[in-house]
């Protein structure tokens, strides 16, 4: 009997494949009608939306046909397979299997018959264990195709279909909705509105002080002609933009907003605007320290960044600002000002040009909000002027007289004559000239004065002036290069004769001019004894010579004095006896006679003319 064993075992192996099958199938199964009726509960509440009452048979009606589906498809296969109910018996395997292999036929049958027959003789057996080993075999398992299964799959697809259709056109809200309100079947619920409020702006934050435009939007089956707002429990309409698009403007709004929008009966949720607090400058100073050569008093500038300042001034910005975390100052070199206390910034610079900047705050949701611009103008300290005029000693034409002047914008610190050799600049000597601090001063200098000049070497001199301004490392002027030559001995006394050949010269020449006027003297003298009345035009001729001849005698006085001038210097300068001296001394003494003799019959003349 052992092929029979086998035979029976292969049956029962069969046999929990063919459950096995079943629960595949009903598993399948169970998905897609499940499935497709939950979606079509869903779909009745989203279209209806029943009241607490029929949501609530609708729940149960829906548990009970999933509790339905689930015993019948996946319960009772489970219980078969696990022999908690009865399955199939043998005879019933053995019919599917002898449907799938035509070879069986009804041998397996016949031999399960005859195994449970009530005849159990020895030729009954040998004929159950002669066709048992003919059906050993056959493989029974294989009369159960698991791919089968795969035909009930198209089921799946159809609410599977359903749920990605709703999904991409958007409306996935329809199933989430009805679920919620179907499980909560004791809650009542309103039908939705005809439309929606939805608020178009990116977000809901108002700038301080700023208008802040709402911008409105409806979406659905109705479109209102207008629309209302609420706040501070008082309601305006808001504008019409478009079709179902709306906007209303909040006027600087100082603290947060709570609002709501209605139309045709139908309100919005409510929405808040937050204000957003500026950075801003609420006062504005300038500390202006000026340089010290300036003399000028420092000063503190308020409420504006515009300045006229000297060159090296240090300007230090104080800025007391509110809801404010950095200010930065925007030039050619950007700089962050530092924060002192609390709201209020600071920094310096020192400036040597003209400065244009912007001032610029910024906080943690607004950065370089508020942007002010500014200039400093620089007003460059200028050269120091200087002029200097020079003239030469008419007596001993080897002194240089200068006069200068000298002047700057904010003062001068020092003046001095620089002096050296024409062949050699490096020897440049110095001296300090005094010189006031003031803008302007005036200055008189003679050169050489006592400054050590060697006899015969020609010399160039200049002056120069600086001014106090420490900023720019005391700026100078100099003046014109003048030349200078020192005489020696030889050449003075050389000069000197050449002097007093040229005065015995003009002398000789005065006195030619003079026995003329003699002669003519002497006209006018007869002139006058021969008539007893002179007319006009005797007498203005009269008054012309005298005016004439006292110029000439002035002028002859001039040379006489020159004379002896030269005659002391060439006494000091050598003591011998020289001839061309006492013709020079003897010329002298002719001509003072003369002058005397001269004069006094020009007083004569004088006298006849007053008789007449």
């Amino acid at each position: 009997m052992e092929n029979f064993n086998t035979i029976q075992q292969k049956l029962e192996q069969f046999i929990k494949r063919f459950h096995t099958n079943e629960l595949l199938k009903g598993a399948i199964l169970f998905f897609a009608i499940g499935l497709l009726y939950f979606l079509f509960t869903l779909l009745i509440e989203h279209f209806l939306w029943l009241n607490t009452t029929a949501r609530t048979i609708l729940f149960w009606l829906f548990i009970t046909v999933e509790l339905a589906l689930l015993i019948k498809f996946i319960a009772i296969p489970l219980a078969k397979l696990f022999k908690l109910k009865q399955g199939i018996n043998y005879e019933k395997a053995a019919r599917i299997i002898g449907q799938h292999f035509p070879e069986v036929d009804d041998k397996l049958l016949n031999v399960i018959q005859l195994k449970h027959s009530n005849t159990q003789s020895e030729l009954l057996l040998a004929s159950i264990e002669q066709k048992s080993a003919e059906l050993n075999p056959i493989p029974f398992k294989l009369a159960i195709n698991f791919k089968q299964n795969l035909s009930y799959l198209k089921y799946v697809i159809i609410p599977l279909i359903i749920l990605l259709l709703v999904y991409i056109t958007g409306n996935f809200s329809w199933f989430s909705d009805s679920y919620k309100r179907v499980v909560d079947y004791k809650t009542a619920y309103e039908p939705p509105a005809p439309f929606n409020f939805y608020v178009v702006n990116n977000d809901l934050k108002a700038i301080e002080g700023k208008d802040f435009k709402l911008l409105v939007k409806t979406v659905g089956d109705i479109i209102p002609e207008n629309a209302q707002i609420t706040y501070n429990n008082d309601t305006y309409f808001l504008q019409q933009t478009g079709v179902g698009e709306f906007e209303y403007i909040f006027s600087q709004p100082q603290e947060a907003i709570q609002f709501r929008l209605s139309a045709n009966n139908v309100n919005s949720k409510p929405y808040n605007i937050d204000i957003v607090e500026v950075p801003s400058l609420l006062s504005f100073s300038m500390a202006l320290d000026y340089p010290t050569h300036t003399k000028k008093q420092d000063e503190i500038i308020k409420s504006t960044g515009n300045a006229v300042v000297p060159e090296g001034t240090k300007v230090t910005w104080q800025l007391q600002t509110k809801s404010t975390n950095s200010v930065f100052l925007y030039a050619q070199d950007t700089t962050s000002l530092s924060l002192e206390k609390q709201d209020v910034f600071e920094t310096s610079k020192v400036l040597y040009r003209n400065y244009n900047y912007t001032l610029s705050t910024s906080n943690t949701n607004l950065k370089n909000y508020e942007n002010l611009s500014f200039s400093i103008d620089i007003v460059k300290d200028e050269y120091p002027e200087l002029n200097v005029q020079m003239k030469v000693d008419s007596l001993d034409l080897q002194t240089l007289y200068f006069y200068g002047q000298v002047s700057d914008d904010y003062g001068l610190s020092k003046l001095q004559i620089v002096y050296y050799p024409s062949d050699n600049e490096n020897d440049k000597k110095v001296k300090q000239i005094p010189v006031g601090t003031s803008n302007v001063s005036d200055f008189i200098y003679a050169f050489p004065d006592n400054l050590e000049i060697e006899a015969g070497v020609p010399y160039q001199i200049y002056f120069q002036v600086f001014d106090n301004d420490a900023v720019n490392k005391y700026k100078s002027k100099k003046s014109v290069i003048f030349n200078y030559r020192k005489r020696t001995i030889e050449e003075e006394k050389e000069k000197k004769l050449q002097q007093q050949n040229q005065t015995i010269k003009d002398l000789n020449k005065s006195l030619k001019k003079f026995q003329e006027q003699e002669k003519r003297l002497d006209e006018l003298t007869k002139t006058g004894r021969e008539k007893k009345t002179l007319n006009f035009n005797d007498k203005k001729k009269l008054a012309s010579f005298f005016k004439r001849q006292k110029q000439q005698d002035e002028m002859m006085k001039n040379f006489n004095n020159k004379l002896k001038n030269n005659l002391e210097e060439f006494q000091k300068d050598d003591n011998k006896e020289d001839p061309f001296k006492k013709d020079v001394q003897n010329r002298l003494e002719e001509n003072e006679q003369e002058l005397q003799k001269n004069e006094k019959l020009i007083e004569r003349n004088r006298k006849i003319t007053r008789k007449n």
